[in-house]
């Protein structure tokens, strides 16, 4: 009977001393630039705060297709001759408007493809990109905030092709907006409007020459664009800055986030003539 008490004790003590192995913690810092294979439209709507069409038709054409598809749908509002006018309007509007075209409002981009200003047309498009199968990606795109200073802010961007990529003049831009902009819209109740996916203007490289609101190049030497192909999982990574412009009501980065988009550009005029892919800040 000693021995058996004896034994229930030690068994007792061994299990007392036994150390449990921690599970191992999580990255505290984990990358934030994560590609997936995934296809995310990027689409911009010309509006306008005076324009009664544009409260009536453009904003709740965004809202809605927003609200369908969430982070795979990077839209900008982007404002003529209002409050939210930001720098690289013009730049955007010559890209997507035909040459020669009117430039009306509502009007409706959805890659590099222009709609007029059918509503009903700019939806069916980003319905039909949002069906591209992973297969068909050929290149993922990231994007996260670096730092904020006094007067930019920031962003780490990168890009991986999971395909190779033809010879062309590629170029991938960096585009702020900010949601809770409160003004005035003709067209639309209530009033004043809690305004989203506001354009406030574009960052770049320091330092070295781009095509204005549409980035940098994306070759072997950026400062002189020719045409390059870009090779199956090659990786490049670069930073913007956003120079916060001089906007009335003023840049709030805590209401803003931005897209990082790639083009095809052409070898001529440095506008877009093919969308590759696009992805937002988390």
């Amino acid at each position: 009977m000693k021995n058996i008490w004896l034994l229930l004790l030690l068994v007792g003590f061994s299990a007392g001393c036994t150390k449990t192995i921690p599970e191992p913690e999580p990255d505290p810092t984990p990358d934030p630039l994560q590609i997936s294979r995934v296809f995310n439209a990027f689409a911009v709507n010309f509006s306008g705060t005076w324009c009664g069409p544009c409260g009536a038709n453009g904003i709740p054409a965004i809202t809605s297709a927003a609200t369908t598809y969430g982070p795979r749908l990077n839209v900008m509002k982007v404002g003529f001759n209002d409050e939210f006018s930001a720098p690289g309007n013009n730049d955007l509007a010559a890209a997507y408007y035909p040459a020669g075209g009117s430039m009306g409002i509502p009007g409706f981009g959805s890659g590099t493809a222009f709609f007029g200003s059918s509503p009903a047309a700019w939806r069916s498009d980003v319905d039909a990109v949002m069906q591209t199968p992973e297969s068909a990606v050929k290149v993922g795109l990231a994007i996260s905030k670096n730092r904020t200073t006094a007067d930019s802010v920031y962003y780490d961007v990168k890009m991986k092709a999971f395909e190779a990529m033809p010879m062309g003049i590629y170029a991938w831009a960096v585009f702020v907006v900010e949601d809770n902009l409160t003004a005035p819209q003709a067209g639309l109740t209530p009033s004043p409007y809690n305004h989203k996916f506001v354009y406030r203007g574009y960052a770049q490289i320091p330092g070295r020459p781009g095509f204005g609101a549409f980035g940098h190049h994306m070759g072997s030497n950026p400062n002189a664009p020719a045409p390059e192909g870009i090779p199956a999982n090659k990786e490049m990574s670069a930073q913007f800055a956003y120079a916060r412009p001089a906007l009335t009501p003023a840049v709030n980065t805590n209401n803003t986030y931005a897209y990082v988009v790639m083009y095809k550009v052409n070898s001529s005029t440095f506008k877009p003539e093919a969308f590759i892919n696009s992805a937002r800040t988390k």
